[in-house]
């Protein structure tokens, strides 16, 4: 029983960990905003330079391709569910930030309109699940109907 129990409690701990990375993995996003708080900087790659991206750029560039690695990390680690959420909502203020005026970017609907966007992605991704679990409900239901006909 005691082996039992020890297994449950790295089991949590796994997804703990798992969550923990897929709360990172939105936060990261924002990585650039973070370093430019704190006026941090570090010597970026000669190439960019040349190519006239500056130092907030290579950060975000860097972060867009690191927080979806950091995601998948988390997912194979069997996270909560909840704990999707973040990444969820930090990636839909990202596409709000590209797709919206710049001028406009920053009024105080926009984290009203990325709340609501959240949820509806949620609600959507919710649906699915719901509709994958009765069709394989109905789908053991008619494969019964068929064993006990037989």
């Amino acid at each position: 029983m005691d082996r039992i129990l020890n297994n449950e409690s790295k089991f949590t701990a796994t997804r703990v960990l798992g969550s923990i990375a897929i709360i990172f993995s939105g936060l990261v996003l924002y990585l650039d905003k973070i370093m430019a708080i704190f006026n941090y900087q570090f010597i970026i790659p000669e190439k960019f330079l040349l190519a006239k991206i500056d130092f907030q750029t290579f950060i975000w560039l860097m972060s867009q391709t690191i927080s979806p690695l950091i995601l998948i990390a988390g997912a194979l680690l069997r996270s909560y569910s909840v704990a999707y959420l973040i990444p969820i909502y930090c990636y839909i203020l990202q596409l709000f930030f590209l797709l919206k005026d710049y001028k406009i970017i920053d009024d105080g609907y926009l984290y009203w309109y990325t709340f609501s966007t959240t949820i509806l992605v949620i609600f959507v991704i919710q649906t699915i699940k719901f509709l994958q679990v009765y069709n394989i409900k109905r789908q053991i239901k008619i494969a019964k109907k068929k064993l006990l006909q037989e």
